[in-house]
């Protein structure tokens, strides 16, 4: 590729540095988007069955989960900047699945009385734990079983 270890410290000044621009970096892509068309008139709860259901297969396929999740776990005690970069990640994926949420309330498919932001921090836990499970290992039928019950909460 022709660049050198100098060149990569001269560009970015160490290691950790270039680990916070790449963070900062995945943050701007929002990766997460690509698993859910936000312009889709589905209802709330059939989008977010696909949106999970690709988490899933993504999972399951060793493609690495969530920098913003492995981040989370990796540097949960040790580096504040990259807690910080990894806060404002998770808050843009709260913002997509409140949008969400809204949408269906406004749309009728979620019910008005239903918490939106309680309903929120449930999908984030589920986002990342399904993740987290399946790189434990648990198969795919218990993952579609976790995301059903999840998605339960919208009826």
């Amino acid at each position: 590729m022709g660049l050198s270890r100098s060149s990569l410290y001269e560009t970015f000044g160490s290691k950790h540095d270039l680990f916070l621009t790449t963070l900062a970096s995945f943050d701007k892509t929002l990766a997460f988007y690509n698993f859910v068309d936000l312009d889709s008139e589905q209802p709330a709860k059939e989008l977010l069955a696909q949106m999970f259901a690709r988490v899933i297969v993504s999972a399951i396929e060793g493609k690495g989960g969530c920098m913003f999740g492995n981040c989370a776990v990796e540097f949960s005690n040790t580096d504040e900047e990259v807690l910080n970069l990894v806060a404002k990640g998770i808050q843009q994926l709260e913002t997509m699945f409140l949008f969400i949420i809204e949408a269906g309330q406004a749309k009728g498919d979620v019910p008005q009385d239903k918490n939106a932001e309680a309903i929120v921090g449930n999908l984030v836990a589920t986002f990342y734990g399904i993740q987290t499970m399946a790189k434990a290992g648990l198969g795919l039928d218990s993952l579609k079983r976790v995301i059903t019950q999840t998605l339960t909460q919208l009826d």
